[in-house]
């Protein structure tokens, strides 16, 4: 229990002699609780205590008793997306549908958003959801969907819609059913309002589901027509015009360059004066898609008289995109997974959406969790200035302090920042600004704006607040803000420059069914308890013919010694799980690993070899490197190749090229496998950072940390500066973007030390985030790297979830620590010494003097 002292109050008398103010009695109870404060203390500082505990991915809170470094124990896992997988009864599966939008049917049930399920023997059939949400007007990137809007006495092609979509609001009221519309006017005689929606299957497949195959936009819009069985328009709204409240919504049909229906759709219309469901079917796919991949539908009301205005309204617009049952897409992105029964019975139970959501996300193919970083907040959670969103008129005086010269009011500056929903903050600064809290979505968390005078606020169901410091309604003139602080909690703290601990590791941790490598800290170096392996199964093995079977040929490695029999799981050069009988064994098995040999059992139809041949060596390793059969001679021997990504022919028709060279765009098999024995393998040197808690802490966990990645700033003659991850120089100016998509700018180097002399800028990026570095900051002979998070993480890793954290409880414990990590520091600095040394006497032996 915390100690409360006690404040002693004087006996306090005036001139008359009346007792004022009673003095604090020294009483029993007072001496006593003296006593107790300095046994507690006592106790505290004898006993080595420490407390244990599992952080959940993203943001948590410790409470640390004194400050304490923190140990931290990170187990790996491994997902593969069974979006295009055959499977199999008997087992546990989960959909983690996060945004709700991704949906499945399997043996006709169908499944949609966050569920499980189990004992199935089917591949799943996949219907997503394309919608608004998260739309930027103007931009494709967040979202690729487009919604124009005209008013013509025609039905305007969508060709001729022009360039421009409609505004941010227009979006943001389309983007959910909820009573609020985007509206469309006219209002000259015989003109019609008109809301053009076009919808980008090419992205929302790849973005969603997987990769199509092919590679160019034709190859892509030829599989669309092929692999989708139907695509629904749900269209929420009505229409007014002289002639009443008729509202219409059609179809483009890109065979025929036309609004006209076919016999497999029709135009849908309804009269009422309120929002209403319009479901075109949408049409026979291969009519109306375009050549650029692109559905539209065109909603609009009836023309108005030129006295009374025609208004065409939307609430709500969605397409459903349903894909054929065996639909051949390629790196799968549905987060669909294959789950053991323990965590089966805690998903929607003991889990609930949103962490199911956080444990199963989104990965493309089989993904482990790769470069996880642990951060530890200081008492301020605001960023110095520099990585702040400024207006124009605002100028850095120091990181924590800036000059504004408002022009009107509401000049403002913001940040976001990650909080803990439903906790109290505190924010505060100085100078004669005003701050606002508000959401992400542009509503005030806290009412109005507060001047000097510190605030706390509770964040709601937020995750996510923005910190806006502007002049608010005070107009213009000079403004300065300075040292804002924001804490957790409900008392003021002195102000301090954000200064986070962290935790940077550039490694990947495997893990299935329980079994996981481990990243742990021993005598001061980083250490993988490493269980699993994965490599990469392609023609460059040495394969051998092993048997046939109806439909099947198995193919097999020999002298495969290193992995444990029958523990590992394979993925096809689409993403696809190859199915794995733990019933058979040794050489016998279909698919796995037995008896020190690899084997896969493939189905003549992928392969392309006759049902009665036997392929040689050669031929087997061309099919592992991405070629198929095409054309065999009168005994069934192949004599002519074909890419089994496109089913283009091989450039040179030759067992002697096939078999040495890969298909374009052809990653192999994968193969991860457990380990005989697990091994320990040190990674000190890809460890970056050390842990420290102290008080209430807000804690992060993620994956996906790049350190020190290396970069050139280039210099943009547009404004006289330098920049990093611009977008754009992708090609040009390669050097200057990052390897990944940037999430987040976490820090730049320059000579491997800390730069401080650039700004954040969001947006315009290879990702969210780039940074400027003014000339008279910038150094032309220096190196520069940089700390960031990647965007696209489906690509890179999965989440952590399994998370190991101990702090010392005692004041004993933690000198204990400290003294024996000194003493690990002092043992690794003799052994740097003595191989600096002895790298002297070589340099010196050759010649080099010093």
């Amino acid at each position: 229990m915390a100690y409360t002292k006690t404040v002693w109050n004087d006996r306090i008398k005036n001139s008359a002699g009346d007792v004022i103010q009673e003095g604090t009695p020294v009483s029993a109870g007072n001496m006593n609780k003296i006593e107790k404060g300095i046994e507690d203390a006592h106790k505290q500082m004898e006993q080595a205590a420490k407390e244990a505990v599992s952080l959940p991915y993203g943001l948590s809170v410790l409470n640390s008793p004194n400050g304490s470094p923190l140990d931290i124990e990170i187990q790996g896992r491994t997902l593969v997306s069974l979006g295009n997988s055959d499977l199999e009864g008997g087992k546990y599966y989960v959909l983690a549908s996060a945004d709700g939008r991704t949906a499945i049917v399997v043996d006709g049930t169908t499944y949609k958003g966050i569920a499980k399920f189990a004992g199935k023997n089917a591949r799943p059939t996949v219907i997503r959801t394309a919608t608004f949400e998260g739309k930027v007007a103007g931009s494709t990137v967040e979202n690729p969907h487009i919604y124009k809007a005209t008013s013509t006495s025609v039905l305007t092609a969508p060709s001729a819609f022009g360039s421009s979509d409609v505004a941010q609001t227009n979006y943001d009221k389309a983007n959910s059913l909820n009573a609020t519309v985007t509206s469309v006017g006219a209002s000259n005689a015989a003109s019609m309002p008109q809301a053009l929606f076009s919808f980008n299957l090419i992205e929302e497949v790849e973005r969603k589901i997987g990769k199509i195959p092919g590679s160019t936009v034709a190859d892509k819009v030829t599989w669309l027509k092929n692999n989708i069985n139907k695509i629904t328009c749900n269209w929420y709204g009505n229409g007014s015009s002289p002639a009443g409240s008729k509202a219409t919504i059609k179809q483009w049909y890109a065979n025929t360059n036309s609004w006209s229906d076919d016999i497999w759709s029709t135009s849908k219309t309804h009269s009422n004066n309120t929002v209403t469901l319009l479901s075109p079917t949408g049409g026979n796919p291969s009519n109306v898609i375009d050549s650029n991949g692109f559905v539209h539908f065109l909603a609009y009301a009836e023309a108005s008289d030129g006295v009374t205005a025609s208004t065409i309204n939307t609430d709500y617009i969605e397409l459903q995109i349903e894909l054929k049952a065996n639909a051949d897409f390629y790196a799968p992105r549905i987060p669909l997974y294959e789950v053991p029964q323990e965590s089966y019975d805690k998903i929607l139970v003991e889990w609930d959406a949103a962490v199911v959501a956080t444990r199963y996300p989104t990965v493309e193919g089989l993904k482990s969790l790769q470069n996880p970083v642990v951060t530890i907040e200081g008492e301020n959670l605001l960023p110095p200035f520099t990585e702040w969103s400024l207006h124009p008129n605002t100028k850095i005086i120091s990181p924590y302090e800036f000059e504004m010269n408002a022009v009107a009011n509401a000049n403002t500056n913001n940040i976001q920042v990650d909080v803990l929903p439903n906790t109290q903050y505190t924010i505060f600064l100085d100078g004669n600004c005003k701050i606002g809290i508000y959401n992400t979505d542009g509503l005030q968390v806290i009412s109005g704006y507060s001047g000097g005078i510190p605030r706390t606020f509770n964040t709601g169901n937020n995750t996510k607040i923005k910190v806006f410091i502007s002049n608010d309604l005070q107009g213009s003139g000079l403004f300065t803000a300075k040292n804002p602080i924001l804490t957790l909690g409900s008392s003021v703290r002195p102000f301090k420059p954000r200064n986070p601990s962290y935790l940077y590791a550039e490694t990947i941790l495997r893990g299935l069914n329980s079994i996981n490598d481990v990243l742990y800290q021993d005598d001061g170096k980083w250490k993988i308890l490493k269980k699993w392996e994965e490599i990469l199964v392609d023609g460059s093995l040495s394969w051998l013919y092993f048997g046939d079977s109806v439909g099947y040929k198995t193919f097999y490695i020999s002298g495969f010694s290193a992995a444990k029999d029958r523990s590992g799981v394979i993925i096809r050069n689409n993403g696809s799980l190859v199915q794995q009988s733990n019933t058979i064994t040794n050489l016998n098995q279909q698919n796995g690993i037995g008896s020190g040999n690899l084997l896969l059992s493939l189905a003549d139809y992928d392969t392309g070899f006759n049902e009665d041949y036997r392929p040689t060596n050669d031929e087997i390793k061309a099919y592992f490197n991405g070629w198929k059969v095409k054309t065999v001679d009168g005994s069934n021997k192949p004599t002519a190749w074909v890419s089994v990504i496109d089913g283009k022919d091989a450039p040179a028709q030759t067992l002697d090229y096939v078999k040495a060279n890969k298909a374009p765009d052809y990653t192999g098999y994968r193969l991860l496998y457990q380990l005989p024995t697990p091994k320990v393998v040190d990674i000190t040197d890809k460890v970056e950072g050390s842990l420290s808690v102290s008080g209430q802490t807000q804690v992060s966990l993620d994956s996906g940390v790049i350190a020190r990645g290396k970069v050139t700033p280039y210099y943009y003659s547009g404004d006289n500066s330098y920049k990093i991850n611009l977008a754009g120089l992708e090609t040009t100016a390669p050097e200057s973007i990052l390897k990944y998509k940037v999430d987040k700018i976490l820090k730049i180097y320059e000579d491997g030390s800390d730069f401080k002399n650039y700004t954040i800028v969001k947006g315009g990026a290879y990702g969210n985030e780039r940074a400027t570095i003014q000339p008279a900051d910038y150094k032309a002979n220096a190196t520069y790297s940089v700390t960031y998070l990647a965007l696209e993480k489906e690509k890179f890793a999965t989440n952590p979830v399994n998370v190991k954290a101990s702090y010392n409880t005692s004041i004993r414990s933690t000198v204990d620590q400290m003294n024996e990590q000194l003493a690990d520091v002092k043992s690794m600095a003799s052994i740097h010494e003595r191989y600096l040394y002895k790298l002297l006497l070589a340099a010196k032996a050759n010649g080099w003097s010093v």
